[in-house]
């Protein structure tokens, strides 16, 4: 990664991080839920039968307690592949410096209510903060983003922070 002196990292990260925040709107399907559930080897009922989930207080099937992890893959991560770096990150996800790879960095998520089919969800993303270190094989900037699933009335249901780490 180029070597920027203070000044210009801070305003080029600061740039991209105020123009990037993300977000979209989705609908929590049933048969999503069933499918992550069988995908993570979740055999309670409530997960798959509505009866079930219905008799246990919910609406609808409710979804085991890391969904959220499908549903920021499916919404900001799958992206055509004209739209990824050469390192597979999306060029939407990578901060406007040279790099040649991406590591994922710590994470960290709140799980505030679980999520039920039917229910409508706002999914945002933003950059939190970032940083750049001396590390042994070179620079390494630090992103940290915030990934939060929300109702419209803006009460989240999860919210994640996750930290990038390009070298």
């Amino acid at each position: 990664m180029a070597d920027l002196d203070a000044a210009t990292f801070e305003r080029v990260m600061e740039e991209w991080a105020s123009s990037s925040v993300l977000s979209f709107d989705v609908r929590v399907d049933r048969k999503d839920i069933v499918r992550f559930a069988v995908a993570t080897g979740n055999r309670r009922a409530v997960h798959h039968d509505p009866i079930a989930a219905r008799a246990a207080g919910f609406a609808d099937v409710v979804a085991p307690p890391m969904f959220y992890v499908a549903l920021r893959t499916s919404v900001f991560n799958l992206v055509p592949m004209d739209e990824l770096h050469p390192e597979g990150t999306p060029l939407r996800d990578a901060p406007p410096l040279a790099f040649t790879q991406a590591m994922a960095g710590e994470t960290v998520a709140a799980l505030h209510r679980p999520f039920v089919a039917g229910d409508h969800v706002r999914c945002t993303r933003r950059v939190e903060s970032y940083e750049q270190k001396s590390g042994r094989s070179g620079v390494l900037t630090f992103v940290r983003f915030e990934y939060r699933y929300a109702d419209a009335a803006g009460e989240p249901f999860a919210v994640e922070h996750f930290t990038r780490i390009f070298r």
